[in-house]
């Protein structure tokens, strides 16, 4: 397989819509603080992001297996460009309710996007080179964080709102007018499938998931990694302020420099990933992402040294993606190609639930014994995942 050749288009294309993607993702909530303030209005604009994930993901499945998905992906990132649109309007808190509308739509349609680009690089690339398509896809998107979230604050500073709609909207055109030469090949076409509806399309989909043990097993772990992800996202800022003495600044520079971790660790990945079996891959990550963990979360026992600390956060980036890629892999290759946008969606929707679930358990412990007990469940959950994927080898390949 040669990657330039074969997943260049969409590997640009990921690139730029996810570039865009962090841009609003930093800027937005600043500008709703500024028009409010209020943290809790801010923070339901990040709760708000989850709900179609959860409650519309399969469906989204169902209509990435059933329209070509060069089509339907250039589609959307026109739509997302279309929408942002209406935030132009908003000058004042009364007018909060299009910034919700807006935000719901946007995480709609990227709910479809997601299974969409999984789904592709699946039918683009060989079993075998899945791995390291994951894995190259996956340096991409931290790319796209550490470029989009400083470019997204800049221009929120010195253009205020309007300047980052229009860096965003220009990376969703960009990159449909990339997609659009994709139409002419058939490479990536899905397969025919007979006239149903979109509700039974999904439920075949939840079907599949069920009657396959590594499937099933997959889920357990991705629900188990979600909720570990969704408790980090708060327990995380607590932990900062409490335990390291630190400020919003502080809190915003170890989230970035994971992407400097992840970025490194994925680039490194690629010379093994060929080598490990996805489901070993997995395992090993999951199981040094949980201790780097717990010793994290225990090291203000020995020091406060902010350096340590972005030390940590930057290393925590490489099982990052490595549990990732191989967890993808797991499933692209355990998916029927007829129904791999569903079976992703499906999983996609698991993991936003248990992310939105981990984030209101670990808001309702506090900052004090709860804090510190939570810290050390939220490492041994990922431990778990990691132990419980180890079990998924043999099973990959293997009839359910």
């Amino acid at each position: 397989m040669s990657r330039p050749g074969v997943l260049g288009r969409p590997g640009v294309t990921r690139l730029l819509s996810e570039t865009g993607d962090w841009m609003l993702f930093i800027a937005l909530p600043v500008f709703v603080l500024q028009l409010t303030g209020s943290t809790l209005v801010t923070a339901t604009v990040f709760v708000l992001e989850l709900v179609p994930t959860v409650l519309l993901g399969p469906l989204a499945g169902a209509l990435v297996d059933r329209w070509h998905p060069w089509r339907l992906m250039t589609s959307v990132v026109v739509a997302q460009a279309m929408m942002l649109l209406p935030l132009l309007l908003v000058r004042s808190a009364e007018q909060l309710w299009i910034v919700y509308l807006v935000v719901l739509v946007e995480s709609v349609l990227g709910t479809v996007v997601e299974p969409a680009r999984s789904t592709t690089a699946a039918r683009l690339v060989t079993s075998d080179d899945l791995p390291s398509v994951n894995q190259l896809f996956g340096v991409l998107s931290s790319a796209a964080r550490l470029v989009g979230g400083p470019i997204g604050g800049l221009l929120l500073g010195l253009t205020g709102l309007p300047g980052v709609l229009i860096g965003d909207a220009a990376t969703f055109l960009g990159a449909a007018a990339l997609l659009v030469t994709g139409w002419r090949s058939r490479t990536g076409a899905p397969a025919t499938l007979p006239p149903t509806s979109l509700v039974r399309d999904w439920a075949e989909g939840l079907r599949i998931v069920a009657r396959s043990r590594v499937l099933r097993r997959s889920l357990v772990v991705t629900g188990l990694m979600g909720l570990a992800q969704g408790c980090f996202v708060v327990l995380f800022v607590f932990f900062v302020v409490r335990d390291l003495g630190g400020d919003a600044a502080d809190v915003g520079v170890l989230r970035g420099v994971q992407a400097i971790g992840a970025i490194v660790g994925g680039i490194l990945l690629g010379r093994v990933v060929r080598r490990i079996s996805a489901e070993r891959l997995v395992g090993h990550a999951l199981l040094f992402f949980g201790v780097l963990s717990l010793a994290t979360w225990n090291a203000p026992l020995v020091t406060t040294a902010f350096g340590v600390y972005v030390g940590l956060f930057i290393t925590a980036g490489a099982p990052a993606i490595a549990g990732l890629t191989g967890l993808l892999t797991v499933l692209q290759r355990s998916a029927p190609e007829h129904a791999t946008g569903r079976v992703l969606s499906a999983f996609f929707a698991v993991s936003g639930g248990f992310q939105a679930a981990g984030m209101l358990i670990a808001g309702l412990v506090g900052t004090g014994v709860g804090l510190t007990i939570a810290l050390q469940v939220q490492g041994c959950l990922y431990l778990t995942a990691g132990l419980l994927a180890f079990r998924l080898r043999g099973l990959v390949g293997a009839h359910s």
